[in-house]
């Protein structure tokens, strides 16, 4: 009997991610490998930061032996806080990691407040 590797089914991925925060937002490092640039999609809908992206297609005519890693595209969701802006986001993808920055809204960023003297 020969030895025959079955593929497993394309799933979703819930790449792991750091999350950090500075003055004036928060980034998000999102490892990705294998997902093209031009593939990846972030999206704002009210609330929700949505990133997607399919892991690039494996080169052509490899039939497996043995396979432990899952096929699928990435896709991850978060909750923005009120104090997080919904315009002006960054996204950069680089050696196999995205990194998204949100920038805080204005009325979240701590300002100083002059007094007046007579």
């Amino acid at each position: 009997m020969k030895n025959e590797a079955k593929t497993r089914p394309e799933a979703v991925i819930h790449p792991p991610v750091d999350v950090a925060e500075q003055e004036h937002g928060v980034t998000l490092a999102m490892e990705m490998p294998g997902a093209k640039a031009d593939a990846i999609s972030v999206v704002v809908e009210e609330d929700t930061l949505t990133i997607t992206a399919p892991q690039a297609d494996r080169p052509g005519g490899a039939r497996f032996l043995h396979q432990e890693t899952s096929r699928g595209v990435y896709r991850r969701d978060f909750r923005l806080s009120p104090d997080l802006a919904r315009e002006g986001l960054a996204a950069d993808y680089r050696l196999g990691v995205l990194t998204v920055h949100i920038p805080k809204a204005a009325h979240s960023i701590p300002r100083r407040i002059e007094v007046a003297t007579e």
